[in-house]
């Protein structure tokens, strides 16, 4: 079967981000499809156009689309509709015989019903956050007539598939109330290799010792995106609240729309590069190391409802 697979931000364990997509389809081709992802390129270059390459059998297609959680809610829309208006064409020149399209953002419908209309293909919609029901939540989307048509184009993907998969049960029940029957929906929860972080202790020493303030101190880590969801500051807050009985020290790996915030915080509560770091994200590959040399890792999300389907 050949698969036109459609996620805007597709990345590879040599690239910092979530690497779902990339786990799902190179388990396509080992399972003998052929596979073209359809994304953008992570780092635009000045050259124009799409650039086609290949990573462990897939075939990938990729168009310069600048794109950064830094960016505001307005330019990163912008971004999904200029992705969304030319993705289709794309991914109806590889013929394929099945289009799996991958949210977020939403408007990744848009190329997928292109390509099932033009080509009378089935379409499989993965919903990896429930949207519009998230960025409404966090206060991003606030125009009533906009969020209007967030409802109305969620309505729509669900519409054009023969399938809806679900990353939780969460998001099954959200996907059940927009009204898709469960015996459409399919749950594929996420996943993790167990191998991949299997790693010798030595490397987890090495980042250590690379670090010239850590020393043999406690470190607890968390790696990940700064959103306005994840509340990251939060932890420089208890740094501050613990730095007077305890040698731990603190390390966030990562960027996002939220990082200005989270140094801000850290820097007026006095921990900022005394018990409390910040380092640029790194390629998803260097991450068990760094998890490794960690004492605590976290997973911080803020307290909205509506995260509680992730």
């Amino acid at each position: 079967m050949r698969i036109a697979y459609l996620h805007q931000y597709f990345r590879t364990p040599d690239m910092s981000g979530g690497t779902r997509s990339y786990e799902m389809a190179r388990r396509f081709v080992a399972a003998g499809h052929e596979v073209h992802m359809i994304t953008t390129d992570e780092s635009p270059s000045e050259e124009r156009g799409w650039r086609q390459w290949e990573v462990e059998g897939i075939t990938v297609h990729s168009l310069p689309v600048t794109y950064d959680n830094s960016m505001s809610f307005a330019r990163r829309v912008r971004a999904f509709v200029h992705f969304a208006l030319v993705a289709g064409r794309r991914a109806g020149s590889v013929r394929p015989d099945l289009v799996l399209a991958t949210s977020t953002p939403l408007t990744i419908a848009v190329p997928a019903a292109v390509v099932k209309w033009r080509r009378r293909v089935p379409v499989v919609f993965e919903v990896r956050d429930l949207w519009p029901e998230m960025p409404i939540a966090v206060g991003a989307l606030r125009n009533p007539v906009l969020r209007w048509l967030a409802v109305r184009l969620e309505r729509f993907a669900y519409g054009i598939s023969e399938r809806v998969v679900a990353l939780s049960p969460g998001m099954v029940a959200g996907v059940e109330r927009a009204g898709v029957s469960s015996a459409e929906i399919t749950l594929v929860p996420n996943s993790s290799d167990v191998d991949v972080f299997d790693v010798p202790e030595s490397q987890g020493q090495s980042f250590r010792a690379e670090l010239s303030w850590l020393g043999d101190a406690p470190l607890v880590v968390y790696c990940g995106t700064l959103g306005h969801v994840n509340s990251v500051e939060w932890l420089a807050e208890l740094a501050a609240r613990v730095r007077e009985r305890s040698a731990v020290q603190f390390l966030v790996v990562g960027r996002g729309v939220g990082l200005d915030t989270v140094r801000e915080t850290a820097a007026r509560l006095g921990v900022l590069d005394t018990t409390f770091h910040v380092l640029p994200p790194v390629p998803k590959r260097d991450v068990p190391a760094i998890l490794s040399a960690a004492t605590v890792s976290c997973s911080l999300f803020a307290p909205i409802p509506e995260m509680e389907a992730n």
